[in-house]
C-alpha cells in the first residue's frame, strides 16, 4: 500500500464515520455463515442491517452515539477497543478512568500502524464486541422495525397505559376538510362525496381511510416510541403519546389499497422545504395502478381546502421514509412480511402440519416470556457452526444466537 493510500485508510474519522467504516469493512470480512438473521427461507446478515440503520436512519449521529454507548456497557469492551482505536485528542488508556470522555467520543483513528481495515477485522474477531453489536441491532429489529411494519395489529405491552383511542371517523372528517374528497396520493374519490363531485378518470372511487403516518399503536408502545426517539435524535412523546397520535399532522387520506402499501413501506413521502414528494421504495411493477399515477419524485399537494388544519408533519413523513429505506435496503422487509403473513394464516386457522407447529410453538414460548415480563432478547451461547433453525423460527447463526417466534408470538404475547 502506498503512503498516501495508507494515510487515507488510517485517517481520523467522526464517530458516525468510525461506526460506518467498522461495519462496512467488517461486513466484507465476515464469512457468509456467521451472524445471519433467518426466518424459514428468508435471511439477512446482521451487520448490513446495523449498517442500514446508520446509512438511512433519520439521525445517524444519534444512532451512532447509541451504538457506541451500547458497546461501552461492558468495561472489558473499552479495554478491547483500546487495542486498536485511538480517540481524537488522546488514547483510551489516558481516559480509562474518565468514562465521560470515552462516552463523549467525537472521533477516532486506528492506532498506528493499523488501518481501518485492520480495525474492522479486530472488531469482528472480538466475541464481546460482536455480541454487543448483535444485541443493539436486534433490539431495533424487535422494538422498531417489526412493530412499525405491523401497524395497528401490533399489541401493546400490558404494563403500558394509554389514553388514546381510535377516532377514525373524526380524523377522516378533518382530513377531508384539509384535502378535499380526493386522496392526494392516487386521486381516488371518497365514496361518500357529494353528488356534484365526480371521480377522476385515473383515480376511481373507494371508501377513503385516515392512515396514520406513524402507526396508532405507537401511542401504546413505549418501547417503539423510545426507539423512534433514538432513530430521530429527539423526544417524540409530544407527537406520538396519547391522543397526539391522532393529530392530522400524523395522518394521510388514502384509499384502502394505498393505505396498505404505505403501511408495508412500498412507498413513502419525503418532505423538503415544506413540499412533499412521493418516493417509491419498490419497483413500479410491485405498485398498484393508482400509485402509478405518480412518478417517483412527483410533488403531492396537501391543505388546499383548508390551511388551518395541520399538514402532514415533515418530521414524521421523513421518519417513515427513513424506516422504509432501512427496511428495503437491509432486506428485512420481506422477512417481516413473511412473519406477519404466517401469523395471519395462523389466526385464520389456515395453518397445519409443520407450519402449525412452528407458529404455535413460538407462540407458547413468547407467552411464557410475556407472563414473566420478558419481551427481550434470548441470547444463547452456541458455537460458531450453529445451523439455521429449520422449524421456521427466526434465529441468528454465529457466536451468539437469538430466536424470535413467528409474528403471532410477537404481536399476541406482548399483549398478555
Amino acid at each position: 500500500m502506498s503512503s498516501s493510500a495508507h494515510r487515507i485508510d488510517s485517517e481520523q474519522k467522526t464517530l458516525v464515520e468510525t461506526m460506518k467504516a467498522i461495519l462496512r469493512l467488517s461486513d466484507n470480512s465476515v464469512t457468509d455463515h456467521n451472524h445471519i438473521l433467518r426466518y424459514g427461507a428468508y435471511h439477512t446478515k446482521v451487520i448490513p442491517l446495523a449498517l442500514a440503520l446508520l446509512d438511512y436512519g433519520h439521525n445517524p449521529e444519534s444512532l451512532s452515539r447509541n451504538l457506541w454507548m451500547h458497546l461501552l456497557n461492558d468495561v472489558d469492551n473499552i479495554e478491547e477497543l483500546s487495542q486498536f482505536l485511538a480517540p481524537a485528542g488522546g488514547s483510551f488508556q489516558s481516559v480509562s478512568r474518565s468514562f465521560a470522555r470515552v462516552a463523549n467520543l467525537q472521533g477516532a483513528s486506528p492506532i498506528r500502524p493499523l488501518t481501518w481495515q485492520s480495525v474492522a477485522i479486530r472488531f469482528q474477531q472480538s466475541v464481546k464486541l460482536m455480541k454487543a453489536l448483535l444485541e443493539w441491532t436486534l433490539t431495533f429489529f424487535r422494538d422498531l422495525l417489526i412493530p412499525i411494519m405491523a401497524k395497528g395489529r401490533t399489541p401493546t405491552p400490558a404494563s403500558v397505559v394509554s389514553t388514546a383511542s381510535r377516532n377514525q371517523k373524526g380524523l377522516k372528517k378533518k382530513l377531508i376538510e384539509r384535502d378535499g374528497w380526493f386522496s392526494p396520493v392516487g386521486y381516488v374519490m371518497d365514496f361518500d362525496a357529494p353528488a356534484h363531485i365526480t371521480p377522476l378518470p385515473a383515480g376511481g372511487t373507494a371508501v377513503l381511510e385516515a392512515a396514520h403516518i406513524i402507526p396508532f399503536s405507537a401511542s401504546k408502545n413505549l418501547a417503539l416510541r423510545r426507539k423512534i426517539a433514538i432513530f430521530t435524535g429527539q423526544d417524540m412523546e409530544s407527537l406520538l403519546a396519547g391522543d397526539n397520535i391522532n393529530d392530522p399532522s400524523n395522518a394521510l387520506l388514502l384509499s384502502p389499497t394505498t393505505h396498505e402499501y404505505f403501511g408495508n413501506f412500498r412507498f413513502s413521502l419525503e418532505c423538503r422545504n415544506k413540499k412533499y414528494f412521493i418516493r417509491r421504495l419498490v419497483e413500479a411493477r410491485l405498485l398498484p395502478t393508482e400509485l402509478l399515477n405518480h412518478a417517483d419524485g412527483d410533488e403531492i399537494l396537501f391543505g388546499h381546502e383548508c390551511q388551518e388544519i395541520a399538514k402532514p408533519s415533515s418530521l414524521l413523513c421523513n421518519v417513515h421514509l427513513a424506516v422504509g429505506l432501512v427496511l428495503r435496503n437491509s432486506g428485512v422487509a420481506e422477512m417481516i412480511g413473511k412473519i406477519l403473513q404466517d401469523e395471519d394464516d395462523f389466526d385464520d386457522g389456515n395453518a397445519d402440519g409443520d407450519h402449525w407447529f412452528q407458529v404455535s410453538a413460538s407462540y407458547l414460548d413468547r407467552k411464557l416470556r410475556a407472563l414473566q415480563d420478558f419481551d427481550g432478547l434470548n441470547m444463547d451461547e452456541t458455537d460458531d457452526t450453529m445451523d439455521a433453525d429449520t422449524d421456521g423460527n427466526l434465529s441468528v447463526s454465529g457466536t451468539y444466537a437469538m430466536r424470535i417466534g413467528a409474528g403471532n408470538s410477537y404481536r399476541q404475547c406482548m399483549a398478555a
